[in-house]
């Protein structure tokens, strides 16, 4: 027998929370299914790097007229606003500056991109690299390109296509400005969520959807089938891409070549804690051409969480009153290790499938908020204040994506560890701001994150508690 809604959602990143908050009002009993262990889908956070989580996955807010900066004032989250990027590495040159630079081929290359809004979409499209090598780019040119512009679209060069720049140019009205917020991602995911509460189900993979003018029918692995009139789709393109949801009817051909068409790259995040700043006051940012990471900020520690909660993430059976833990814990470096958890979750499903199992019905659990005393969360906030003003670390992440990213994952550890403190020993100590021998201590750990857009991110972490480079 199958249970029944008006809407359901399939996905619970952030793109399907808010769809079912936007939807709620209208349809009070919209559900969410989310394949993995918890909402949020790429937003999650990496604990033992330092002695606050570190986001793994997303980490800013791109423009003040960002649609999420409404629920980030109703959170009364401090924000600040950073020019993006405030400073510039020519590696060829080892010249380091202040934005803006005064640079012939920096002011050619921003120059470039934004005009390519008024280019005509080529009837076969063409790579990046192929429209500024037309333009008569330099090779600066195409270098300051290829660590600005394409490794912020999450690839390099010759992957990213021109019919998306023009698009992109086109339609992006949320503005230029970074916000760096002082509370990390998971509470928004948690404030959108909060009055969905029961209505977000984990441990939910979708196999198969039957579709029709009538509605249609959810089938979940493990035999669970759910009836609704409309169902809105917001997992990973390459979820679509892999077929692990089947479509009955197939979706209309111009829809599977849209989905083939759209490509998604990895990206590696290089986390590192320092003993003392070494970078200029004020720093936020650097983006770096012919380097070996292509850009480096500071993230400082959260000041506080804005959901006071003590707890992260949990799920519950919804047929028991009291929670339970699901999972690990969010933020474990097991979770950071996990590859694809909805991905394993549906092969975990076809196995029992094929082996005569089911899914029993309390593994698929509801999501619900913390419930702890607040006193509880003031006196972690301030316990947690006191061991980061005693340990007295800076945190600086190391960010490459495309195939860089994918040719940086097959070195050893310790050549990507050597490579990034080098750099930077080259672009702080060799300035004109520095003089004399540049030591850098790397505390605690140093972790290697690597973050497939497909929901799934690795680990590697690095046994050495220290590591000096001069």
């Amino acid at each position: 027998m199958s249970e029944s809604n008006s809407v359901v959602v399939v996905g619970a990143g952030l793109a399907g929370l808010y769809a079912a908050k936007l939807l709620q009002p209208q349809f009070k009993d919209v559900l969410v299914l989310e394949a993995t262990n918890r909402p949020g889908g790429r937003v999650r956070q990496v604990a033992g790097a330092a002695p606050w989580p570190v986001e793994a996955g997303p980490q800013f807010i791109h423009g003040a007229n960002s649609s999420l900066k409404e629920m980030l004032d109703e959170m009364q989250c401090g924000i600040q606003q950073y020019d993006w990027p405030d400073w510039w590495y020519f590696g060829k040159e080892r010249r380091f500056m202040r934005a803006p630079a005064e640079d012939q081929d920096l002011n050619r290359t921003h120059e470039l991109f934004a005009d390519v809004g008024n280019e005509k979409y080529p009837e076969t499209d063409i790579s990046a690299e192929q429209w500024l090598r037309n333009k008569g780019a330099s090779s600066k040119v195409l270098a300051i390109a290829d660590a600005c512009y394409a490794n912020d679209f999450g690839c390099t060069l010759h992957q990213l296509g021109l019919r998306e720049m023009i698009t992109e140019n086109r339609k992006w009205d949320s503005g230029e400005d970074y916000l760096v917020l002082d509370c990390p991602l998971s509470d928004l995911v948690k404030h959108i969520a909060k009055d969905l509460n029961r209505q977000i189900h984990c441990n939910c993979p979708v196999s198969r959807i039957e579709h029709d003018s009538n509605g249609a029918l959810i089938r979940l692995y493990g035999g669970r089938q759910i009836r609704c009139k409309h169902v809105l789709v917001t997992v990973p393109i390459t979820v679509l891409q892999r077929e692990e949801i089947t479509f009955v009817p197939p979706l209309p051909q111009l829809k599977q070549q849209a989905i083939q068409r759209v490509k998604m790259s990895n990206a590696i995040k290089v986390i590192m804690m320092f003993a003392q700043p070494f970078w200029p006051e004020g720093f936020f940012d650097v983006v770096c051409t012919d380097s070996f990471i292509p850009e480096f900020w500071v993230t400082p520690p959260p000041t506080y969480s804005h959901q006071h909660e003590k707890q992260p993430d949990s799920c519950r059976d919804a047929s028991q009153s009291s929670a339970s833990r699901c999972g690990p814990q969010a933020g474990s470096s097991q979770q950071a290790a996990a590859q694809d958890a909805g991905t394993e979750a549906r092969q975990e499903h076809k196995q029992n499938l094929q082996q005569g199992q089911t899914l029993q019905p309390q593994q698929q659990q509801s999501w619900q908020q913390p419930q702890v005393q607040q006193h509880d969360s003031q006196q972690q906030q301030h316990d947690t204040q006191q061991q980061q003003q005693q340990e007295a670390v800076y945190c600086m992440v190391g960010f490459v994506a495309g195939s860089k990213a994918e040719e940086i994952s097959k070195l050893r550890q310790n050549s990507v560890v050597i490579k990034t403190l080098s750099q930077l020993d080259d672009m702080f100590c060799k300035s004109c701001m520095w003089h004399g021998t540049f030591l850098v201590t790397l505390l605690l750990l140093l972790q290697l994150v690597w973050t497939q857009q497909a929901q799934s991110s690795s680990c590697i972490q690095l046994h050495q508690p220290s590591f000096m480079l001069t």
